[in-house]
């Protein structure tokens, strides 16, 4: 009995084994292609999660960004990929946006812009709904504003402190 839970143990961790690796992580020649041709996007989506696909996203953005573009030119990339986008992953939109807003929060590229994130806050408002628009705003805010709890660090720190106050001196003291 103990070598038939085994063998059957073994069976079920072989078979699983394909379906756990098979998201490939896209290479920087295919971000940089996609962020040419936004409609390329899709076929780096395959097999990827919500969280994998923000982060694809996310990298297609930076390079959109890199990219020596008009403003016109660049928001129309930009909403070509979100389109893409929630084309090729249709559930799950809400989680989608939500983690959509935490990586462009914590890449500075990504986010350098208020325009780029504008326009992708306009893009997930068009490809989908003004709540998917609302809930993108909300968790890239809340993402700049985490001082520790972002992948980056955050991008809002803590004033300094002003320094101490000096005592003066008494008028019979001498300053030496």
């Amino acid at each position: 009995m103990k070598q038939c839970m085994r063998i059957w143990t073994a069976l079920m961790v072989l078979g699983a084994t394909p379906v756990l690796g098979a998201f490939t992580y896209p290479t920087q020649e295919q971000l940089q292609a996609a962020a040419r041709n936004p409609s390329l996007v899709a076929p780096l989506l395959k097999d990827a999660g919500v969280d994998e696909a923000a982060l694809i996203a996310k990298d297609v953005l930076i390079e959109i960004v890199k990219l020596d573009l008009e403003p016109d030119d660049r928001e129309s990339r930009i909403r070509a990929l979100i389109d893409n986008l929630f084309t090729a992953m249709p559930e799950n939109h809400k989680e989608l946006v939500i983690a959509l807003g935490k990586a462009v929060a914590a890449s500075p590229t990504a986010s350098i812009s208020p325009d780029v994130v504008s326009n992708i806050q306009l893009a997930v408002i068009m490809a989908t709904d003004v709540l998917n628009g609302s809930a993108f705003g909300n968790a890239y805010n809340l993402a700049m504003q985490t001082v520790a709890g972002a992948p980056g660090g955050g991008k809002t720190t803590p004033s300094q402190p002003p320094p101490p106050p000096v005592a003066l001196p008494y008028e019979i003291q001498t300053l030496e």
